[in-house]
């Protein structure tokens, strides 16, 4: 359903555009950032990936990021976490009525970087849409951190299951793709 009416909202709107494109590198830089959308937490990018087809001359991230930019679409989306006082980590749009618990730095920040964005955009000031869009990447991965207690099992098992794979076993295998197997690395010194 979410999807659904974010297409349609995104048809309606993608005619509009800024007086100013975010250039394709500052677009994809704005699609790292997370946005919490009540069911799982991910990057702008896949969101774009899933709704937006590049055109001739602007791209996925280009298209989505000037969506979000546009018409004040930005003001609903929870891109600001913070951890709560029983240790998880609650997303925050800029409209929403913000807890006495952020503190009022915080809340200035997430009141006014996206209206400031926005004035660098239409500016053209692109080193500050950088400084900008770099700024609250960091604020997320300060503030959106997952406590280590809380880190999932699976994903750790996994990965010690491929290191093992790629240091043990994939040396000892002859694939045919990669011609013989030369032992040359033991002549090697570190």
């Amino acid at each position: 359903m979410y999807r659904c009416l974010l297409g349609l909202t995104l048809w309606f709107f993608a005619g509009s555009v800024f007086s100013q494109i975010l250039p394709r590198e500052d677009a994809a830089r704005f699609c790292r950032l997370l946005v919490n959308d009540g069911e799982q937490i991910m990057p702008l990018s896949v969101h774009a990936k899933q709704v937006m087809e590049p055109t001739d001359s602007l791209t996925q991230e280009q298209l989505f990021a000037n969506f979000i930019l546009r018409d004040g679409n930005w003001q609903t989306l929870c891109f600001f976490p913070h951890p709560t006082a029983d240790g998880t980590v609650a997303w925050y749009a800029p409209a929403e009525e913000l807890p006495a618990s952020l503190g009022p730095e915080h809340q200035k920040y997430i009141r006014e970087v996206f209206p400031r964005l926005l004035s660098e955009v239409e500016a053209g000031n692109w080193a500050n849409v950088d400084t900008c869009i770099n700024r609250m990447i960091q604020y997320q991965c300060t503030f959106g951190s997952v406590p280590k207690e809380s880190a999932p099992i699976l994903p750790m098992a996994l990965g010690a299951l491929f290191s093992f794979v790629c240091v043990f076993l994939l040396p000892s295998l002859r694939l045919p793709f990669y011609g013989e197997r030369s032992d040359s690395y033991k002549n090697v010194s570190l």
